[in-house]
């Protein structure tokens, strides 16, 4: 039972299209023409900011057609052929709005005047209904979660409510993931929203303002007008707000400290007036160490508004700066056809880094035409000190001690130009784009290396002292441009239905120019440059995709069917050596882009996508590279670009009572010319062994995966179950000696996570269980398993009005691992205290990692090698903070 203190936009819609449909019955209009109409309009409010996700009818001579306006509040109907239509509008928490129109003898297009909706202001009675809100709904490109069926705290972030969301998982980072991907963009009411981190947002915006939650297979802004929805998608998060809840101010400031030397400091302020926004924010903290100790300051500020109706400008700064002092433990093994290479090796490093970055865009959205344009720079500076002392036994006995200095610079500028049209017939549209982009990246290595050799009895034989300076330059420029153009073809009598053929063409070309002095000091103290070791190496990657496919659209059923023709061509030449490199590949690969909704809780969605892969410049370079003397790396001019086909297939479900989901994900791809190393052992000027590494193409490689997750929420939503699980098998190929070697690697996981949600009490438990192997076919009997159990515990208690305690407890049990295992348990506990009559203010105690037990451990694969990595760690310190929250919605407080 749900109570409702205005008419809920379910009944009002309901009344609403029930006496619309009643009074367009009572009289019937013939068709007077047989030309095809094009409708087109924009939806905002009183306050001219656009309504998106807005219900659009139009009744037109029998058939009653159905849109939703996008992100930018507009809506398109096409495709029919009566002269006289009846127009309904609707949105939760506005007036309907409702006219008829008369199309004038000849017309084709008609674009109507702003439509303004107004706020629904009715107060009334209680009203009792009995029934259920659907808490979830699938909708082409978009599932939508309905706020109000899930538990919503005082004080809560949206954050908090997303980790509600069957499956949406949030880690204890802030970073949102759905079905494997990041949420990588974040808008609000259908508008980008400030920078459009969802990370930071999400921790800052209130979920009292949240209406509804979408999770949008995102193709862009260009897609989203033209319709040509091609490749890849991205999941972006929009967040409907409430009616009157979009414009206000909110922020807050944070001071901590605490034991270990541990501090905080963290400020942000942002205005938000719809389509005007303006923010700013800073930070410095020292407590993220996972990785080493790191020391953190971030300042950034941005601003977006409308120049005018249709045309907005934004412009952003951000500035970061980290200092890490780490060290660090490794455990390599590298497997070879003559035997097995183990590598212990400790080191410790200082760096800093710097970057800035900056962005000016201008997007322009009118009736027929879009365009956007933005220029963007950054600048990153890192110096960086290192110490490494590594020990080689097994196959090569040698110790390795360097000691290294660097600095590296990396200015970069890009901008780029997209431009779209709509034609007059319904459905034509073209599109074209331009990116332009330039970056540079000097290093500047001072290495100081101490080679020692020992026998196979372990006697020392001899040390070897070699030094260099590297001076090393990369210049790459890169010039992509692109055409698409889709023409409708005739319809059927179904005027929903709507079928067109595209044409588009992409080319690209970057040149990449790379310098590289290696130095040595003379007797008497001048640097020399080592021929051997340095060059000027140049390459170009031209790559053309030509591609027609036949694309169809209808209420349910969605798809894109065609093919694609990709020539490439890469050339390179390096200095000593006048014949120039050329390498040209055609590849066919088809378009299949799929989508249908079988029913408004299902879908079933499948995607292939075929792309041309360039080599790196450093796997082309044909001179050494001697960062590590232990393994040195040699390019090959002559590789081949790469080829990827890949596939995902995708099912989701939901309930529309319980909201209980369940996804389903299968995935694989298949690598044509991969471009892999080949570590080859060679006899040094001592007669022993040193690796060096070598690049080659090679066929062989392919990936297939799955994922699944299905989430129950109970008892209206006060109980959340879910399990989840990950399977993937993958064929890593790679050469060693000039033997092909396979690694089968199978990674495992399942999860089961079971959440309570009460007014007083949030409890939430897991337990996942890990399993990695790794099989190389060149040592078939000796199998690389990892299995790791994490057993989590959290819960936060309301003690009362004003003090709540939180609690949170892993125990990680690991096997498998080359580095000593530890099976740590951490606990971390927080009292806190609401202050100030607004409830705006808090102070908390915090206590991490009790039992100080805390570690990391990291295993990598690379080719044939195994790397297991520890880090030093702070984890056990206590802190204490205050935090002041600044929220103003609607010209409202909002707790």
């Amino acid at each position: 039972m749900i109570r409702f203190l205005k008419f809920p936009g379910n009944l009002i819609h309901l009344k609403c299209i029930i006496l619309f449909n009643a009074f367009i019955c009572c009289y019937s209009l013939s068709a007077k023409a047989q030309t095809e109409h094009r409708l087109t309009g924009t939806v905002i409010d009183s306050l001219k900011d656009v309504v998106s996700g807005a219900d659009v009818y139009i009744v037109a001579d029998k058939d009653t057609l159905i849109s939703t306006t996008n992100a930018h509040g507009r809506f398109v109907f096409s495709g029919f052929k009566a002269d006289r239509i009846s127009l309904l509008v609707m949105s939760v928490g506005f007036k309907p709005f409702t006219k008829s129109y008369q199309f004038k003898a000849g017309q084709i297009n008609m674009d109507l005047d702003m439509i303004i909706l107004e706020l629904e202001s009715n107060l009334l009675n209680e009203v009792v209904i009995n029934g259920r809100d659907r808490p979830i709904r699938i909708k082409r490109d978009t599932i939508e979660y309905n706020a109000a069926f899930y538990q919503v705290s005082e004080n809560d972030r949206v954050e908090d409510l997303l980790r509600q969301l069957p499956g949406i998982e949030v880690d204890e980072h802030g970073n949102a993931t759905t079905m494997g991907k990041p949420l990588q963009k974040l808008r609000v009411n259908g508008e980008d929203f400030f920078t459009s981190n969802v990370k930071d947002f999400i921790s800052q915006l209130p979920a009292s303002v949240v209406d509804k939650v979408e999770i949008i297979n995102d193709y862009g802004d260009e897609a989203n007008f033209t319709g040509l929805k091609t490749g890849e998608s991205q999941k972006m998060l929009n967040l409907v707000t409430k009616a009157g809840q979009n414009r206000g101010t909110f922020g807050n400031a944070l001071i901590s400290g605490g034991t270990n030397k541990r501090y905080g400091l963290q400020g942000n302020g942002n205005l938000w007036e719809g389509s005007k926004q303006i923010g700013f924010s800073s930070s410095s903290n020292n407590t993220n160490n996972e990785a080493g100790v790191n020391t953190a300051a971030t300042a950034g500020v941005n601003y977006r508004d409308k120049l005018s109706s249709g045309i907005t400008a934004s412009a952003a700064y951000n500035y970061g700066y980290n200092k890490n002092i780490s060290d660090q433990l490794n455990s390599t093994e590298t497997v070879t056809t003559d035997g097995t290479i183990l590598n212990k090796a400790q080191s410790s490093g200082n760096s800093a880094d710097n970057t800035h970055n900056i962005n000016f865009n201008v997007q322009s959205i009118a009736n027929k035409s879009y365009f956007q344009a933005s220029l963007g720079g950054s600048m990153a500076v890192k110096d960086r000190d290192g110490d490494i002392l590594s020990k080689q036994t097994g196959l090569i006995r040698q110790d390795l001690h360097s000691q290294s200095g660097s600095n590296t610079k990396t200015p970069s500028l890009n901008g780029n130009f997209v431009w779209a049209r709509s034609m007059d017939k319904p459905g034509r549209s073209m599109s074209a784009g331009v990116v332009v982009s330039s970056g540079i990246n000097q290093v500047q290595d001072d290495l100081r290396n101490k080679l020692s050799y020992y026998n196979r009895q372990g006697q020392l034989v001899k040390d070897s002292i070699v030094n260099r300076f590297i001076d090393a330059e990369n210049r790459t420029n890169l010039v992509t441009a692109d055409f698409r153009y889709s023409e409708p073809l005739r319809s059927d009598h179904d005027s929903l239905v709507k079928r067109n053929i595209d044409f588009s063409y992409f080319f690209s070309m970057s040149k990449t120019r790379n310098s590289l002095y290696t130095k040595v000091d003379n007797s008497i103290g001048n640097s020399t440059v080592v021929d051997s070791l340095s060059s000027i190496y140049s390459s170009a990657f031209l790559f053309q995709r030509f591609a027609v496919n036949y694309r169809y659209q209808a209420e349910r059923l969605n798809y894109s069917l065609g093919f694609t023709l990709q020539p490439s061509q890469l050339t390179g030449q390096y200095a000593g050596n006048e014949v120039k490199i050329s390498h040209f590949e055609l590849n066919l690969s088809p378009i299949v882009n799929l989508s249908y909704n079988l029913s408004n809780w299902d879908n079933l969605a499948f995607v292939y996508s075929g792309s041309s892969t360039a080599p790196d410049f450093y796997q082309l370079q044909p001179v050494p590279n001697i960062t590590n003397l232990q393994n040195v790396i040699i390019g090959n001019p002559n590789l081949k670009s790469s080829f990827t086909h890949a596939g995902n297939l995708t099912y989701q479900h939901t309930d529309e009572l319980t909201g209980s989901t369940l996804q389903l994900a299968l995935n694989g791809s298949v690598v044509e010319d991969q471009v892999v190393s080949n570590v080859v052992l060679i006899k040094d000027t001592l007669n022993s062994l040193k690796q060096e590494t070598h690049y080659e193409n090679a066929n062989g490689a392919y990936l297939v995966g799955s994922m699944y997750s299905y989430a129950l929420p109970f008892a209206r939503n006060k109980f959340n179950a879910e399990l989840r699980g990950t399977f993937d098998y993958i064929n890593m190929i790679s050469y060693a000696n000039n033997d092909l070697n396979t690694n089968r690697n199978i990674n495992f996981s399942q999860s089961l996570k079971f959440r309570m949600n009460q007014r007083r009490l949030i409890l939430t438990t897991s337990a996942t269980y890990t399993y990695s192997s790794n099989r190389y076919s060149i040592e078939l009997l000796k199998l690389r398993n990892i299995e790791t159990w994490q057993f989590n515990w959290s819960g936060r208690a309301f003690l009362n009005k004003n003090f709540s305690l939180s609690a949170d407890v892993s125990k990680k049990i690991n096997s498998g691992y080359s580095l000593a295992v530890a099976n740590p348990m951490l606990i971390n506990l927080s009292l806190e205290k609401i202050l100030f009559k607004n409830r705006q203010g808090t102070i908390s105690l915090q206590a991490y990692d009790l039992l100080n037990q805390g570690n990391n451990l990291v295993r990598s694969i690379s080719d044939n090698s195994i790397t297991d990595s520890q880090y030093n760690q702070i984890t056990r310190y206590f802190l204490v903070s205050f935090n002041y929250r600044l929220q103003n919605f609607g010209h409202k407080k909002t707790k």
